[in-house]
């Protein structure tokens, strides 16, 4: 399927992201990087606020999906949360940047802009309901669902000390976790 305007659009504010960083986002740069003009970019985005928003609308939507995806193909009790525990890492590489690029745009917008705070905590919020309604003592969904976020998270900010072999062995007790922990 051929990418619309609007995720090409998205998709360019990703890759500046990646490599500027958030502080250094225009609408100018986005516009230019997408092949289209600034007027072009403002038919989808009014403001460099609501793209912001928008691209993390769209990278969460895309992660659900993946998480969707994973969960169909498995079975039993915590097949949702093995299947987030694996969205969270997986190393497809527009994944990886959708991951990267949002928990920039969550760390740098979090205090400043509470749309985006008002976004990540109604994800959070889904997914916390989803994890503690996959057949698993609550508390333990909850573990394991909040130490993928943690890792995530310090990956994400490049402060993680896990090498890749330490990483592995991280979701893989994550993994038998989510297959101890069902509710009887």
């Amino acid at each position: 399927m051929r990418p619309n305007n609007r995720d090409s659009i998205l998709r360019a504010a990703e890759k500046l992201i990646l490599k500027h960083g958030v502080g250094s986002l225009t609408l100018e740069e986005v516009a230019s990087s997408a092949g289209m003009s600034k007027g072009g970019l403002l038919y989808h985005f009014k403001t460099k606020d609501e793209l912001v928003q928008q691209l993390l609308v769209f990278a969460f939507s895309n992660f659900e999906a993946s998480v969707e995806r994973l969960a169909v193909v498995d079975d039993g009790p915590g097949r949702w949360v093995r299947a987030y525990v694996h969205a969270t890492f997986a190393v497809d590489a527009a994944t990886e940047a959708e991951s990267l690029a949002s928990a920039a745009l969550i760390v740098a917008y979090f205090g400043k802009d509470s749309s985006v705070r008002k976004l990540y905590e109604e994800a959070q919020s889904r997914w916390s309901e989803r994890a503690r309604n996959d057949g698993l003592a609550p508390a333990i969904a909850d573990v394991i669902r909040m130490a993928t976020d943690g890792l995530w998270l310090a990956e994400a900010l490049g402060v993680s000390r896990f090498d890749r072999g330490r990483k592995r062995s991280f979701v893989n007790e994550l993994i038998q976790l989510s297959r101890k922990a069902a509710v009887s």
